[in-house]
């Protein structure tokens, strides 16, 4: 006869599971890859879409069974009754175990060869950090309960053969709970580390803990909602499609339009989003709104300074001490970012109003960070604050908020010998006016950046509108912290530091697409970077390796982030021009600036360019220089995109503007 766990027993077990001091994901991917091991009968197993093992694990323990493609898995730990997250999309599983358990978090747990595909083993010593890696900080929440895991695990399955024999609840769970471990592997020490061990019959349910017909999927998994209280018309589990894009291809963006436009919004909206995915992982806000000052002439607003008027502080020696540093709010989010704990948390630098002073100055530290931290490791010796400082630091943090993320940070990176460099989870976002009270950035701050223009809209199109609207359109806050989760792996791993850039489109075959395909696409980035080039560069607006470097990572997120949220390879195909459209929008139009008589014609050329024509066309993708330099695109060399019904339209219109914004007063910058 057959022998199911009913559908409130199972909602009982992810209730318990998701409330539990168990973190979002550590040790849902803990069991996957202890599950992986045993299946395989190794100590040394690979944790990778290639490997029949790793992937029949991972239908165990995450299968949702809902038949959704977006809802594919389901992961009972993440459960939050604030938010009902917890699903992960199918096409998305390249992005979970694999890539989590390579991370800074796991390196006192997992070893990983440098085979292909690596192998993944246990460290020497790992079940004595497990419980750092898998339980917060918050003890008045029960431990995760190995029996409800266990209830999850066998889900939808007939339990017949396993249970036979046996007719009372209790003994009919502990036998479950016994086979779990069996199934996974689970050591004495691992279960001690992580789990309570107390079984709850489920004799409070209506008809007990087990049925005869197995329970849908959808009687037991919850349904994702928004939180209570939250109105349609500001839904915050939707964010910004083009901001996270932005962030996740480049950690700094620069938010710029007219005042009222949303700018602030959009950043905020963003950073609280994910501060409530992660409640319970973090101590502390995730972000930090930093309003600049007209006065900011050097980094110390940022970065802090010694003072010897600090509170009294008792050295090690007995003595006493007034020396102290002031610790700014930038430098406390930065070490919380630094933390293992929250080493693949985002966490964000708000700037409000960035360039009232001049953001070369007082931002020039992280300026120049930001492109070290591509190439060099945290041993470097290259630091946003001295050695002696840290010190400082750490010990003015142990004095008066001892056991704090930011002190056992800053202690952690004495201890290991690094440096206070920018870590890979931290992002910056900017956001600009430009007016008589400001000043323009320099091409050394616009080329670190993605540039997001927010335009005004007319009254009626947002007073009549049911919904507020994001730029670049919608993206859920789930994905999001996947998206830019992948845009931390990248940085931490360096996996764009590439020698051609065009190879990191290569990485689209993750979505499915085929060698031909991405070739395609290659060659139509290189044709428009080309094209943009001979047309800009005569009139000083030449652009480097980093531009184009920055441009293929862009249509690459761009197409990544779309693919995970749900569009498969044919909407790809035929609509992965709009990521070239917006790549070059953000990173090669923002640095065009100047006065008719330098800029004459060009602004018109380039978008003749874009809509595909040549010198030859009309509009002609070609002017006339000074005394008589020609500036053309030939034939050979125009931009074709064959899916495109109107190519680059958002960067077209930009430009159509910033000429006619040009004729009409002789003078035109990108931002304005």
């Amino acid at each position: 006869m057959a022998i199911f766990l009913s559908a409130k027993r199972i909602e009982r077990a992810i209730g318990q599971l998701g409330e539990s001091r168990a973190k979002r994901t550590p040790l849902f991917d803990f069991m996957i890859v202890k599950r992986t091991m045993a299946i395989k009968g190794a100590a040394s197993v690979a944790i990778a879409e290639s490997a029949p093992a790793f992937i029949q694990a991972l239908e165990e323990i995450g299968a949702a069974g809902l038949g959704r493609d977006d809802h594919y898995y389901f992961n009972p730990f993440a459960l939050r009754e604030a938010d009902k997250t917890g699903y992960r999309p199918r096409r998305y599983r390249s992005n979970g175990t694999n890539s989590t358990i390579s991370g800074t978090p796991w390196r006192d747990i997992i070893v990983l060869s440098s085979d292909s595909p690596r192998q993944a083993s246990l460290a020497s010593g790992y079940d004595t950090h497990l419980a750092a890696l898998a339980l917060t900080a918050n003890k008045a929440k029960p431990l995760p309960n190995l029996t409800e895991a266990a209830v999850w695990y066998w889900r939808g399955q007939d339990l017949d053969r396993v249970l036979t024999g046996i007719s009372d609840a209790a003994g009919r769970l502990k036998r479950l709970t016994d086979e779990f471990v069996a199934r996974t592997g689970f050591t004495a020490a691992e279960i001690a580390a992580v789990f309570d061990t107390s079984i709850d019959d489920g004799a409070t349910d209506d008809g007990g803990p087990f049925v005869s017909s197995a329970p849908a999927p959808q009687d037991y998994l919850p349904v994702k909602s928004l939180p209570i209280g939250v109105t349609k018309a500001e839904n915050p589990a939707e964010v910004s499609f083009a901001l996270v894009t932005a962030l996740a291809a480049k950690n700094f963006v620069i938010l710029t339009g007219p005042s009222g436009t949303g700018k602030s919004r959009a950043a905020l909206k963003l950073a609280e989003g994910l501060q409530r995915l992660h409640a319970d992982e973090v101590q502390g806000s995730i972000f930090e709104l930093v309003a600049v000052g007209p006065d900011w002439t050097s980094p110390k607003r940022l970065l802090g300074f010694r003072t010897p008027f600090g509170k009294e502080r008792k050295l090690p020696d007995g003595t006493t001490t007034h020396e102290s540093y002031e610790i700014t709010d930038a430098i406390r989010l930065i070490l919380r970012a630094s933390h293992s704990d929250a080493a693949d948390i985002p966490h964000f630098l708000i700037f409000d109003e960035m360039n009232l002073s001049h953001v070369e100055r007082y931002f020039a530290p992280f300026l120049s960070l930001m492109e070290a931290a591509t190439i060099l490791d945290a041993e470097s010796g290259l630091s946003l604050i001295g050695g002696d400082d840290l010190k400082l630091i750490a010990a003015v943090l142990e004095a008066d908020s001892p056991g704090s993320r930011e002190a056992e940070a800053a202690t952690a990176m004495l201890n290991d010998g690094r440096d206070f460099i920018l870590p890979p989870n931290l992002f910056f976002v900017g956001t600009v006016n430009v007016d008589e009270t400001t000043y323009m950035f320099s091409p050394k701050v616009l080329d670190r950046a993605h540039v997001i223009e927010l335009n005004a809209e007319r009254p009626s199109a947002y007073l009549g509108a049911a919904t507020r609207t994001e730029p670049g359109g919608i993206i859920a806050i789930a994905q999001a912290d996947v998206a830019l989760k992948r845009g931390i792996d990248a940085r931490e791993s360096q996996k764009y530091a590439v020698a051609n850039p065009a190879t990191i489109l290569d990485s689209l075959a993750d979505a499915g697409l085929t060698a031909p395909e991405i070739d395609t696409i290659r060659a139509a980035v290189v044709t428009a970077l080309d094209g943009t080039y001979d047309l800009v560069s005569p009139v000083g607006f030449a652009f480097g390796y980093r531009i184009a470097k920055e441009a293929f990572i862009y249509v690459t997120e761009w197409m990544l982030s779309k693919h995970a949220a749900g569009a498969d390879k044919a909407a790809l195909l035929v609509t992965w021009h709009d990521a070239l459209d917006y790549a070059m929008l953000q990173k090669v139009l923002p640095k065009i600036h100047g006065n008719r008589r330098a800029l004459g014609d060009s602004l018109r050329a380039l978008s003749a360019f874009y809509a595909g024509n040549d010198s030859g066309s009309t509009p002609s993708a070609g002017y006339t220089l000074g005394l008589g330099t020609k500036v053309e695109i030939p034939a050979a060399r125009k931009l074709t995109l064959a899916e495109a019904t109107a190519q680059l339209p958002q960067s077209r219109q930009k430009l159509d503007t910033m000429h006619d914004r040009l004729q009409a007063t002789g003078y035109v910058s990108f931002v304005s």
